[in-house]
């Protein structure tokens, strides 16, 4: 009985890592970083960066692989990472307030992804550190 738990909960997790939303947020970040100066600087791939951020937000985000929420979940953070001026900010913290719960708390997950860019971007520059040793 065990066994058919865990093969349940992976076949879960792996079916909540390959969502189109997820999917969405990677390619969002990827083309984000393919500008970036510091990741051309370092010669780091966008794609790589941008798999580590999207690892470390779906770690953040309040619900477990699988449930429907999370969706909407990866839909915001989409949606914070290709925002371009302040009135799109504005609208995207107000649409996404009932989902987090307020609108600070909106703005606080918005926030999170530059601090989860920057621990990945310093992930993959220890990492290509490591293998031109």
């Amino acid at each position: 009985m065990k066994n058919l738990f865990y093969t349940l909960v992976a076949a879960t997790l792996l079916a909540a890592c390959s969502s189109p939303q997820q999917t969405d947020l990677k390619s969002a970040l990827t083309e984000k970083f393919r500008d970036d100066s510091d990741l051309k600087d370092y010669k780091l791939d966008p794609a790589e960066v941008a798999d580590c951020v999207v690892g470390e937000i779906s770690s953040d985000i309040p619900v477990y692989p699988g449930d429907p929420r999370r969706e909407r979940f990866l839909q915001a953070y989409t949606r914070f990472i290709t925002i371009n001026s302040p009135d799109q900010a504005e609208k995207a913290l107000a649409e996404f307030e009932e989902l987090f719960g307020s609108k600070q708390a909106a703005r606080e997950a918005a926030t999170n992804i530059t601090n989860h860019n920057m621990t990945c971007m310093g992930k993959a520059i220890d990492h290509s550190d490591g293998q031109k040793q």
